[in-house]
């Protein structure tokens, strides 16, 4: 975990619960990964072995199995992360607000009123959006571990086809991670910066709407304006641009993986796995992990993103601890 973000935590007083949240969730992803694999290995050994009379069942019963884990999924969710959640925002807010009506009346005023906005609302909302929203750092815990043990099985199962899905990942994973999405946190920042300024553009024309009439000035107001936010749409372009040729590197990885596996299956049918069953097993481990793959690869984009609003957030709340003075 960023550094940043575990001093934001323990500033909150909610690390002992994001952990309590985080044990109780890892295990839902490589739960419902063996779930479903293991239930498309009994389908296709039921086919083969002429027993169709016993797939209803079957099915029943994996039903019930599917229904309990997303009730638990559920279940922890709409209590404890929740719970979290509301938690982390109201109380990031309320240190945000009461560390900002501490600061030096000079201070205060020497920054614009946009700034403070920012950081009570959209800054906090990153913040929090690091940890809980979808696609950011929760998930891509809960991703890991599925990722770990699904590939620890499917290496008990065919250690050649998890190489093979392995080599088409890893080197595409590589160079999203540390090459193409490198920029999205510079990019992000910068939009976040110009947003400050866009606020105090807009908040200063509605203000000053007769003194600009008076002088003629609606026009260079609206192109001042505009200005900055072609700025923001710029550098959000920027950062999309660079997560959308992630996604193409990821979705070209996945399918050359398949390609691969289906060229060397029948061979590996032949000398290492039983039946087409195991084949059919062996391919939805597989697809959990390119899919855990991707859910890392988003989440740590996303997360770049998001840990400006991390950042500008322990500026203020951190302030004090940092320089080694008092800001009352």
């Amino acid at each position: 975990m960023n550094k940043q973000v575990r001093e934001m935590l323990k500033e909150a007083g909610v690390w002992r619960e994001f952990v309590i949240m985080m044990i109780l969730r890892s295990p839902f992803d490589i739960c419902n990964s063996v779930l479903t694999a293991n239930m498309m290995q009994k389908f296709m050994r039921l086919i083969e072995q002429g027993q169709r009379e016993n797939l209803g069942k079957t099915l029943g019963v994996f039903f019930v199995l599917v229904v309990l884990l997303f009730g638990y999924n559920m279940t922890i969710w709409s209590t404890i992360a929740v719970r979290f959640t509301v938690k982390l925002q109201k109380t990031l807010r309320e240190k945000m607000f009461d560390k900002i009506m501490k600061l030096p009346a000079a201070e205060l005023m020497g920054s614009f009123k946009a700034e403070w906005f920012t950081r009570l609302n959209n800054d906090i909302d990153k913040a929090v959006g690091y940890l809980v929203s979808p696609i950011n750092f929760m998930h891509m815990v809960i991703a890991s571990v599925n990722l770990v043990i699904s590939s620890v099985i499917q290496m008990i199962l065919s250690v050649e086809l998890y190489i093979i899905g392995i080599c088409c990942l890893v080197p595409f994973f590589m160079l999203n991670v540390f090459v193409i999405s490198a920029k999205i946190n510079l990019f992000k920042k910068e939009a976040q910066k110009s947003l400050v300024g866009y606020t105090d553009r807009i908040d200063a024309a509605l203000k000053e709407k007769e003194v600009l009439a008076v002088y003629d000035a609606k026009d260079f107001a609206k192109e001042r304006i505009a200005k900055k936010s072609l700025e923001i749409l710029n550098r959000n372009m920027k950062a999309h641009s660079r997560g959308a040729i992630c996604n193409m590197f990821y979705a070209f990885s996945g399918m050359l993986g398949y390609v691969l596996l289906l060229y060397r299956g029948n061979d590996i049918i032949e000398t290492k796995l039983d039946d087409f069953a195991d084949l059919c097993k062996v391919t939805q481990y597989r697809g959990n992990i390119v899919l855990s793959f991707n859910c890392v690869l988003n989440s740590v984009i996303n997360m770049r993103g998001s840990l400006v609003g991390v950042e500008r957030v322990n500026e203020v709340l951190l302030e004090e601890k940092d320089d080694g003075r008092t800001t009352a």
